[in-house]
């Protein structure tokens, strides 16, 4: 049995190399990440903080918004032993000073221009802070740090370490995560060992029928706990392909063209989607508005009047939002507010909180318990 995220990509690498766990959409085209790619992806960054000295005991940052690079430099430091601490890209200067010092993150990779700014501006109060690793370039051409260097210059760095023996030395007990309180302020971070997340994981699993078959689209971000865990973490050890968009002003069009069997997102997500369809509607005919909200009753009714409208409206509502063939939705942290989870219902979706403990043949799983209230601080 695998004892961390790592292990099992190289494991999946070995054995489907060739099946595809990730898609990404860029310039229009989703791209297709195969097991074998994701795998020599993670290495090269693995390497290269291997080579930089990283090991266990330290801690690496990433502050970026959803994209594949931030996913192959968390499962990397994963893999050199590192732990890994996720920062919102929202947050301000002050609350990423925090965050990097009291982590005592030694580098951090950011996604842009505009992120690494935010870094250099706080760096004088971050003495551990010795490296920047930033994906995107773009407007960088002419800067020059000794400090800070591009992703792809850094993995250049990657010495002849074995990574293989890397992640076969990792410890159930070696912190993998380090989760900071999804408030505002200044609290200290809980801490996440790869057992903690191989039993997150295996317990989501449980609760939640993901399949190999299924597809997901990343909507939250990495320092999300439920993306992190219940997202793509789940999601590569079901096999469930994740799909990640341009950028964050795409996700509802992204939505719309993939129409996912999963969605794993909060209550923010929930609510827009659901002002989106009031609004629509009020922008409607009469007729409209009337079958709508028909619908709409005769959904949150069932039986044989909700088959009808679903036949008739709420099939087109759940296709028009992306939710077509969404049969597993899923959110963590603040609870989903009435009128949307009302929506959702009456479209026939059913919304699980993966953050509350359930009976399992009779036994509530303690630790699993335990392992949420560390993770939803």
């Amino acid at each position: 049995m695998n004892q961390s995220i790592p292990a099992l990509i190289a494991q999946r690498a070995a054995s489907v190399g060739g099946e595809t766990i990730l898609r990404t959409k860029d310039r229009g085209i989703w791209k297709a990440v195969s097991w074998s790619a994701l795998n020599a992806k993670v290495s090269e960054i693995g390497l290269a903080l291997l080579k930089a000295g990283f090991a266990r005991g330290d801690v690496v940052a990433i502050l970026s918004e959803t994209r594949p690079e931030a996913v192959y430099a968390d499962l990397a430091i994963l893999g050199c032993g590192a732990a890994s601490v996720a920062i919102d890209p929202d947050e301000d200067p002050d609350r990423v000073c925090h965050l990097l010092s009291s982590s005592g993150a030694r580098l951090a990779f950011v996604e842009n221009e505009e992120q690494l700014d935010k870094v250099l501006n706080v760096r004088d109060r971050c003495p551990g802070l010795s490296r920047v690793v930033v994906f995107d370039m773009k407007g960088l051409r002419d800067f020059n740090d000794a400090g800070c260097v591009s992703l792809a210059d850094f993995v250049r760095t990657g010495g002849s370490a074995d990574w293989a023996e890397a992640i076969r030395s990792l410890d159930a007990d070696q912190p993998a995560v380090i989760q900071f309180p999804r408030s505002e302020g200044f609290g200290l971070g809980r801490t996440l060992t790869h057992g903690d997340l191989m039993h997150m994981v295996a317990s989501g699993r449980i609760r939640m029928p993901i399949q190999s078959s299924d597809e997901r689209l990343a909507v939250l971000r990495l320092s999300d706990i439920t993306e992190r865990v219940w997202g793509l973490y789940l999601g590569l050890e079901t096999g469930c392909i994740s799909n990640y968009p341009e950028g964050p002003d795409t996700v509802i069009e992204n939505l719309q063209e993939l129409q996912p069997t999963v969605l794993g997102a909060d209550a923010a997500v929930w609510a827009h989607l659901h002002g989106l369809a009031t609004a629509k509607a009020k922008a409607a005919t009469a007729t409209q508005r009337w079958a709508y909200g028909w619908a709409l009753n005769a959904g949150r009714l069932g039986g044989s009047k909700g088959q009808l409208a679903n036949l008739l409206v709420l099939g087109a509502v759940r296709r028009a939002f992306g939710l077509r063939r969404l049969r597993l939705a899923y959110v963590g942290g603040a609870p989903v507010g009435a009128p949307a989870m009302d929506w959702a219902r009456c479209l026939g979706i059913a919304i699980q909180r993966v953050d509350e403990v359930t009976a399992s043949a009779g036994q509530v799983d303690e630790r699993y318990r335990a392992l949420l209230e560390n993770a939803y601080v």
